[in-house]
């Protein structure tokens, strides 16, 4: 028995509701597939976003610890950030690399590319395996102020595992590139 093809929703009309220099709120009045209607919110960021794996040492990567002003905590990710207006993807993970751990990688690999909560970010991230560093002279963002701890890549696993990094696209990066390193 098959089933029914999944039908699309319908944007009736959509208002901004909030908006800043990071991102856009919108509600959208939805028609269901169903003909019921219903309101759904939406955040939307100015650009899409890279987060990178660096790989200093054959089993090690390169981790950021910054304050999240959300969480109200200090939280250990992958190097990551937005693209600037031009910027392709793979360009962008080397400025943030340069920006948040003073490096410049040799080769990039993309492992994915992710939405970050489809449920109510209309976003898009990349992202990449960083390899063959070398020290580039640091350029940081003035709104970070970042601390970079070199981890094993098996203490990095770890950490994921029991919910000390809780970063989507740090765990996500993690997990991929560990199996383009090693199996877990």
């Amino acid at each position: 028995m098959s089933k029914p093809l999944i039908q699309p929703w319908k944007c009736l009309n959509r208002k901004t509701v909030y908006q800043n220099p990071w991102i856009t709120v919108y509600e959208d009045n939805v028609q269901l597939p169903n003909g019921h209607e219903t309101i759904y919110g939406v955040v939307v960021p100015p650009t899409d976003f890279v987060g990178i794996v660096p790989i200093i040492e054959p089993e090690s990567v390169v981790m950021v610890r910054q304050y999240r002003y959300i969480q109200g905590a200090i939280t250990w990710e992958i190097p990551s950030g937005a693209l600037d207006e031009g910027e392709t993807p793979r360009e962008a993970a080397q400025r943030e690399l340069r920006e948040e751990i003073g490096y410049r990688a040799k080769s990039f690999k993309l492992l994915n590319i992710m939405r970050s909560n489809k449920s109510i970010m209309d976003d898009k991230g990349y992202i990449f395996l960083a390899t063959d560093l070398t020290p580039s002279k640091a350029k940081s963002d003035e709104t970070e102020e970042i601390s970079i701890v070199i981890v094993p890549i098996q203490n990095a696993l770890e950490m994921v595992r029991n919910s000390e990094i809780t970063d989507c696209v740090s765990i996500i990066g993690l997990l991929l590139a560990s199996k383009q390193i090693q199996k877990w």
